[in-house]
C-alpha cells in the first residue's frame, strides 16, 4: 500500500484508492478535495450555474426577459427571414414528412 499526502488538506491517504490518476501519475490533490474544488467552481462559474437551476424558474426569467425586450426579437426574426426566406417552409415539410431528404 502507498501512500501520498494530499497538498489541499495535508492529510496522508492510500495513494491507489484517494487519489485521481493522471497521464499515468496520482494528482497532488485527494479525491475528497477535488470534489470540494469542482463543487465550488460549478456554484461560481456561470455554464454551471444555469445547469443546476430550476427548469421554471429559468422559464420564467426567460418569459420576463422576452417581454423586456420584445423588439429586438422581432427585429432578429425579421431579419433571419430576410436571409433564409424558405427556411421555415422546408422546416414544415421535414417536420411533416420525416422520410423525405429534401
Amino acid at each position: 500500500m502507498e501512500s501520498k499526502v494530499c497538498t489541499r488538506c495535508k492529510t496522508e491517504k492510500d495513494a491507489d484508492k484517494d487519489f485521481y490518476m493522471c497521464q499515468g501519475k496520482h494528482r497532488s490533490e485527494c479525491k475528497a478535495c477535488t470534489i470540494r474544488k469542482n463543487a465550488v467552481y460549478q456554484k461560481r462559474n456561470k455554464p454551471w450555474r444555469d445547469r443546476l437551476i430550476d427548469e421554471q424558474e429559468k422559464r420564467a426569467y426567460m418569459t420576463k426577459y422576452y417581454n423586456a425586450n420584445k423588439e429586438k426579437f422581432v427585429e432578429y426574426r425579421r431579419k433571419f427571414k430576410e436571409k433564409n426566406p424558405n427556411y421555415f417552409r422546408e422546416y414544415q415539410q421535414k417536420k411533416r414528412n420525416p422520410q423525405s431528404k429534401g
